[in-house]
C-alpha cells in the first residue's frame, strides 16, 4: 500500500485528477483523493476509513444505491490507471500500479462493509432523523479529511525543511568560523598589549562558544538523517564523569557549588564511545550546575541491574541536583530540540551562569546519542520553583554489553573487543523488570 513515488505523482496530478465532472460527488472525490495520496504516503488506512464510514451513512441515509456510491472509487481508479500507463515508465509503474489495487481493494471493501451497516442501523432509526443528522456533518467530516491530509503533508515538509536547514546552516558556518580562529590564534601570538590580548581572548572565547553550537548542530543533523557513527570500546564511567567534573571545576568553583559522587567505582566498564559518552555527561553536569543556585549541592551516583526476563547487565547512573527543578509539563519536552522550558527573556546567557540561555540542544544531543548506544533518559522533579529549588534528578540508562540502534554506524576501537550485539532493544522502563546486582 505504501509507495512514496505514487504519493508523490498523485500530488503533482492532483488539480487534474481531484476534480470531477459530477457535481454530485464532487466533495466525496476530492476528499478521496486527499486520503489516497496519504494512504500512499503512509501505508494508513485511518484517514480513508473514517471518510468512508462517513460517507456512507449519509449515502443511506439520502437513499443512494451501493453500486451508484462505489462508481466515484472506480472511476477514479480508472482515471489514475490511464494516467500512469500515459506517463510513467514500466518498470516504477508497475509498483505504482501494484499500490493502486491496494489501495482501492481496502476502499471498496471498506465502502461496501460501511454501507451495508449503515443500512442495517438506517433500518433501526427514522429515516428522517438520520439524514438530519448526517446531512449537517457529512460536508463537515469531508472538509476536515482533506485539510488533515494537506495539513500531515505539509508538517513533513516542515520537518524536513527544518532538518536541511540545521545541516546547511552549520556546514555554511563552520567554514568562516574555523578561519576566525586561525586568525585569533595568530593575533593571540602577535599582541604584546594587555587590553588588545583581552579583546582577542573575547573573541576567542565568542568563536569557540559559537564552534560549540555548530558542532551541536552537526551532531543533530546526523541524528536527524541517520547518519550518527560510533567508536566503541571499554569504558570506565568513574574515570569518564571523574573528567568532566575535573574540567568544570572553574565553574563549580565560580558557583561556589559541590559534587558528591558514589558507587560509580562499583560499575564496571561498559561497551561505548567515550567521546560521546563525555558529550552526555558534560551536558548534563553543565545543565545541574546551571540551574542550580550559588552554593547548591549535586550528587552522582550508580548501580547495575539486570533486565527481565532475558538476563542482561545494564548500568543506570543519576545526577542529582537541588535546583530550580522543572514542571510536570516539561519533563518530557525538555528532550526536544529548540526546546526552552522558561520564556528566553527571563534567562541570562552563558553556559554556567544561573539558568543561563541556551539553543536548546544540548538535551535532545543527550537523549539522541543515548539512543544510539541502546539505552534512555529520564526526568523527574517535584515541579519548577525557583525559590525555593525542589531539585531534579536526571536517570541514564546503559547497558553494559554494546546494543547500538539499528541505524547507527559501529566501529570498534580495538577490534579485538568486538562482540556481538545482546538480543534485548531497549532498556526495562519498570522497576518491576529489574534486579539490582
Amino acid at each position: 500500500m505504501q509507495n512514496k513515488r505514487l504519493a508523490e505523482w498523485l500530488e503533482e496530478h492532483a488539480k487534474m485528477l481531484s476534480t470531477t465532472e459530477y457535481q454530485e460527488d464532487s466533495t466525496f472525490h476530492v476528499a478521496l483523493y486527499e486520503c489516497i495520496i496519504d494512504m500512499a504516503l503512509h501505508g494508513e488506512t485511518r484517514m480513508v476509513d473514517s471518510l468512508i464510514e462517513s460517507t456512507a451513512a449519509y449515502a443511506v441515509a439520502t437513499e443512494r444505491e451501493l453500486s451508484d456510491l462505489l462508481g466515484v472509487p472506480e472511476l477514479l481508479r480508472e482515471r489514475i490507471w490511464q494516467r500512469i500507463g500515459e506517463e510513467v515508465d514500466p518498470e516504477p509503474a508497475y509498483a505504482m500500479f501494484s499500490a493502486v489495487d491496494v489501495i482501492f481493494v481496502h476502499i471498496i471493501k471498506v465502502t461496501i462493509d460501511e454501507y451495508l451497516a449503515a443500512f442495517r442501523q438506517a433500518q433501526a432509526a427514522r429515516a428522517a432523523e438520520i439524514s438530519r443528522l448526517y446531512t449537517e456533518s457529512e460536508r463537515k467530516v469531508m472538509a476536515y479529511a482533506t485539510e488533515v491530509a494537506r495539513a500531515n503533508r505539509e508538517l513533513a515538509r516542515l520537518e524536513q525543511a527544518k532538518t536541511d536547514f540545521i545541516s546547511i546552516a552549520a556546514h555554511e558556518l563552520k567554514t568562516p568560523l574555523t578561519l576566525i580562529q586561525g586568525y585569533v590564534n595568530i593575533l593571540r601570538d602577535m599582541q604584546t598589549d594587555s587590553k588588545l590580548k583581552s579583546l582577542t581572548e573575547g573573541i576567542g572565547r565568542g568563536a569557540d562558544r559559537m564552534n560549540n553550537i555548530i558542532e551541536d548542530m552537526l551532531d543533530l543533523s546526523a541524528m536527524d538523517m541517520r547518519q550518527l557513527g560510533l567508536v566503541l570500546e571499554k569504558v570506565n564511567l568513574q574515570r569518564s564523569i571523574e573528567l568532566v567534573v575535573t574540567q568544570m571545576e572553574s565553574a563549580l568553583v565560580e558557583r561556589k557549588q559541590t559534587i558528591e559522587i558514589t558507587d560509580l567505582d562499583q560499575l564496571p566498564p561498559i561497551e561505548a564511545d567515550a567521546r560521546r559518552l563525555h558529550q552526555i555527561f558534560r551536558q548534563l553536569i553543565g545543565n545541574a550546575i546551571k540551574y542550580t543556585p550559588d552554593g547548591g549541592h549535586i550528587k552522582i551516583s550508580g548501580q547495575t541491574f539486570e533486565s527481565r526476563p532475558i538476563r542482561r547487565p545494564w548500568v543506570k547512573l543519576t545526577i542529582e541536583d537541588n535546583g530550580v527543578g522543572i514542571a510536570p509539563e516539561d519533563k518530557e519536552k525538555i528532550f526536544e530540540k529548540f526546546y526552552r522550558a522558561a520564556k528566553s527573556s527571563l534567562h541570562s546567557t552563558g553556559q554556567t551562569k544561573f539558568m543561563g540561555a541556551g539553543p536548546g540542544l544540548g538535551l535532545a544531543i543527550v537523549r539522541g546519542l543515548l539512543h544510539a548506544h541502546g539505552g534512555q533518559i529520564t526526568a523527574d522533579s517535584p515541579g519548577f520553583d525557583p525559590k525555593n529549588f525542589p531539585g531534579s534528578v536526571f536517570t541514564v540508562t546503559l547497558p553494559v554489553k554494546a546494543n547500538p540502534a539499528k541505524d547507527v554506524h559501529i566501529q570498534w576501537f580495538n577490534p579485538d573487543e568486538a562482540a556481538p550485539a545482546p538480543d534485548v532493544a531497549s532498556p526495562p522502563e519498570s522497576k518491576e523488570t529489574e534486579k539490582i546486582i
